[in-house]
């Protein structure tokens, strides 16, 4: 008998990912008369969390809302998130407010909180920068719990992502411009936990997913070849050095990596291992880049 290079379920596994971007696709053609086309990406957030609730184990709520803090110094404002991710074994939602999504704003204590997504429709230098300068402001929700029966900052595990639906970039000199945005993170804000960024579809293989991370090294990488299209490069401020983005490529499986990484690290289970097989299709592992 043949070995067999996929398991069981795995094309209705990936089936999801066409749902969420059918979804995006329909909002963007009723939305094409509308002067500011803002609504595909309000469809495009509300569908990333019912995907997300649907994938996720019970233990884990998701919802579009706010994350509050007993902490009286805490100098922000009442931020909206696109997705907080919470436990919803333990966790009381501390009010409601209406949203024109048809779903309810929820208030989540901030030591609940495991995870946040910022969602963009598309990657493209100003909307990478747009998710640095909003999931910066988490560093309002971390410092040091003094007290184990009053917390007042997020606790371990938590994680912070994007995701992008699309590729929406005309040259590889622009989507560098949005690696090296996103990387910020990692360079300058350390204390600030961030697990990567998926982009759903890639514009020169629709079937391809980017799942966005970083790559470390503790002596200079000197990769400069523009055909493995990543950032600059950088140093962390540990000293390593580092490069950010899709490090093997667009793939069909990249979409699996990213879902079973972020389900790990909202576990406090992540590692280097690959974090599950299932969702990895071994019969279609061809990786596309987007310029070359």
């Amino acid at each position: 008998m043949p070995t067999k290079l996929k398991h069981i379920g795995i094309d209705s596994f990936f089936a999801e990912r066409k749902k969420l971007l059918d979804a995006f696709d329909q909002a963007i053609q009723q939305s094409s008369d509308d002067e500011v086309k803002t609504e595909h990406g309000i469809v495009g957030e509300s569908h990333v969390r019912k995907w997300l609730s649907s994938f996720l184990p019970k233990r884990f709520g998701v919802c579009k809302g706010y994350i509050i803090t007993t902490n009286l110094e805490y100098s922000g404002a009442l931020e909206e998130w696109d997705v907080i991710i919470y436990d919803a074994l333990e966790s009381p939602i501390l009010f409601t407010r209406a949203s024109n999504e048809q779903e309810e704003k929820r208030a989540i204590p901030v030591e609940y909180v495991r995870g946040v997504i910022e969602v963009k429709a598309t990657l493209t230098p100003y909307n990478a920068n747009s998710i640095v300068t909003k999931l910066t402001k988490l560093r309002e929700f971390i410092g040091e719990n003094k007290s184990l029966e009053y917390p007042q900052y997020l606790c371990p595990p938590f994680i912070s992502s994007a995701l992008f639906f699309e590729t929406k970039v005309k040259s590889f000199n622009e989507y560098r411009k949005s690696l090296d945005n996103l990387c910020v993170l990692f360079r300058e804000f350390p204390e600030l936990p961030f697990l990567g960024s998926l982009v759903l579809r890639s514009h020169k293989n629709h079937e391809h997913s980017g799942y966005l991370k970083a790559m470390y090294s503790d002596a200079p990488i000197g990769l400069q070849e523009d055909v493995f299209e990543m950032s600059s490069e950088f140093q962390f401020p540990d000293s390593n050095f580092g490069l950010f983005g899709a490090i093997s490529g667009y793939s069909v499986n990249s979409y699996s990596m990213f879902v079973f990484d972020l389900l790990n690290a909202l576990k406090g289970k992540l590692d280097k291992r690959a974090s599950s097989f299932y969702g990895l299709d071994f019969e279609n592992t061809q990786a596309s880049r987007l310029f070359h």
